[in-house]
């Protein structure tokens, strides 16, 4: 009863305006207290968003370098297996020619480095590096990175961090991404300087600062309208807050582990703003992420649009998209022109199998090489002439083929007849698209359909002509089939002139060996003829020596009579 009496009495005994003053200093008092209680809130709640929020840009730095370095290995296996690259200079050529030109982020700081062990191999930038063993290189801290990455490739894979030189900007806080390229001793790795990463916090900081101040701001004017008000806003805002933080608080770690799902707030306040800029965030990162996975499947037309003109992970994945892209697209290019280069050498060994078989019988030889022209082209017709033997101003259809059958056709064509004839005199390709109706039965006398290409090639062997191949293709013939073509054209006429003086030299070696023979025997008939002559000889040489001695004997008797 005392004590309220007491506190009856000083109530009485104060004035109403010292307790306007007191109730106006009070709540002078509390708006400060509120103020500095919600400012240090909300920079609490900064700081936890940008911890967070670096954590999420942290970790999805973390995919997108793997993702590239996975890409690049996964290519770069393909191509050397493809193409069957060994030794040391043709792959280093070849990750040269890949690699050189493979620069993303915005300020091209990304690159790729390839190493065989802790032996430098490969590097874009720090040529100096290459060939050196940079198992003891340390960073600023001590680090040896290089032995640190080599071993994180071998065991399948890791990310390390540590310092090294970024250019134009000095030593700088790095992480990088290491793995193996399959089928080979090689790994391959690339990696991000992390104050691309603090440029992004710092935007991000920006942003929660603006929204918190423009709470601060709300919550102040709100206070100095009613106090009743501002204190009963005052003790719902500390439930109304507190729960969302923590739900955000919750949402951000999801984020930071992959989750990427939808924030919810049902109220129209100042947690909206954080939670659609959240959820505006994530579906950036879930359209990031599709367009990353649609480049790890190759599929490089995909669209992809940037959030804006400062979104560093966007730009930098379209740039590797397009290098990917280009680099896919010369790949592409070059094994059509292997291809080539291997069908035409494919066929040309063919024909020259068959040249080597027949190069003792011309007309074998025309028809074989023509059936396999024909064959290995996908032809529909043709024909071989040679130059006649009979005159020097014709030329003969040696061998002709038409859809897979020989036809047994005698043709004869003069120098300057029709397009044979012509192309024999210029000497030549005659390479047609547009051929004149009914050409094939008029002209060559094949038969069948009107074709859509024609190709006409002198024969030619030390610029000297010795018969046209004339083919014709329901298909137009590309610039490589027609270098093909000329070339078999220049073999069979050196195979030809070859059998031809061939031929030759094997009718006169048996016309001489006739000659010979007949000589011997003539030789023979001679000796004969002369030991004859001699036995007669001799004998006539005795039958004289008989006589003489009759006749000395008839002169002796005569002698003695007398």
């Amino acid at each position: 009863m005392e004590k309220k009496g007491w506190l009856s009495n000083l109530n009485k005994r104060i004035k109403i305006t010292h307790k306007i003053n007191a109730l106006i200093v009070s709540f002078i008092i509390s708006i400060f207290v509120f103020f500095t209680l919600m400012f240090n809130g909300q920079n609490n709640l900064k700081n936890v968003a940008v911890d967070k929020t670096t954590q999420i840009i942290d970790s999805t730095e973390r995919v997108k370098i793997k993702i590239a370095t996975h890409l690049v290995a996964t290519t770069l296996s393909e191509g050397i297996i493809d193409n069957k690259i060994t030794n040391t200079d043709s792959l280093y050529s070849y990750f040269t020619t890949h690699l050189k030109n493979l620069n993303y982020e915005e300020d091209k700081s990304g690159y790729f480095f390839i190493y065989k062990g802790t032996t430098c191999f490969y590097i874009t930038v720090n040529k100096s590096f290459e060939g050196q063993d940079l198992a003891n290189l340390k960073d600023a801290n001590g680090e040896v990175f290089v032995t640190k990455l080599a071993t994180a490739a071998k065991n399948g894979g890791d990310f390390v961090y540590y310092h090294f030189e970024k250019p134009g900007k000095g030593i700088t806080e790095k992480i990088s991404y290491a793995e193996m390229i399959n089928g080979t001793d090689y790994w391959i790795g690339t990696g991000a300087y992390l104050d691309n990463l603090k440029a992004v916090t710092d935007d991000i900081n920006k942003t929660i600062i603006s929204n918190s101040s423009s709470i601060i701001k709300s919550i102040i004017i709100f206070l100095l309208v009613l106090l009743i008000i501002v204190i009963a806003i005052s003790l719902n805002t500390k439930k109304s807050i507190i729960k969302p933080i923590n739900k955000i608080i919750e949402d951000t770690d999801n984020i930071a582990l992959g989750k990427l799902n939808e924030v919810y707030h049902d109220k129209e306040d100042e947690i909206k703003l954080i939670t659609d800029s959240l959820n505006n965030m994530m579906n950036n990162l879930k359209k990031t992420v599709e367009f990353a996975k649609n480049i790890g499947d190759n599929n490089f037309d995909v669209d992809f649009e940037k959030v804006s003109d400062h979104d560093v992970l966007g730009e930098s994945l379209i740039n590797m998209r397009n290098s990917l892209k280009e680099a896919k697209m010369a790949e592409l290019e070059r094994a059509n022109e292997e291809r080539k280069r291997n069908w035409a050498i494919n066929g040309i060994s063919n024909i020259a199998e068959i040249l080597r078989n027949n190069q003792h019988n011309i007309d074998t030889l025309t028809d074989s090489v023509l059936s396999e022209i024909i064959s290995y082209t996908n032809m529909n017709q043709g024909g071989i002439f040679l130059m006649s033997d009979k005159s020097s101003d014709l030329l003969e259809l040696s061998s002709s083929y038409a859809f897979d059958r020989k036809k047994f056709i005698h043709k004869t064509i003069e120098l300057g007849e029709g397009l044979v004839g012509t192309c024999a005199i210029e000497k030549q390709t005659i390479y047609m698209t547009s051929i004149p109706d009914d050409y094939i039965n008029i002209t060559s006398g094949l038969g069948g359909a009107n074709p859509r290409s024609l190709i006409i090639i002198p024969m030619l062997a030390d610029d000297k002509l010795l018969g046209v191949i004339e083919l014709a293709s329901f298909n137009e013939l590309e610039k490589y089939q027609i270098d093909f073509l000329e070339k078999v054209a220049q073999d069979i006429a050196a195979t030809i002139s070859s059998a031809q003086i061939t031929i030759r030299t094997a009718h006169l070696l048996k016309q001489s060996k006739t000659q010979a023979e007949e000589l011997a025997s003539q030789e023979e008939e001679m000796r004969q003829n002369m030991e004859e002559l001699q036995a007669t000889n001799e004998e006539w040489h005795r039958k004289e020596k008989e006589l003489h001695n009759k006749i000395e004997q008839l002169e002796q008797q005569l002698e003695k009579q007398l």
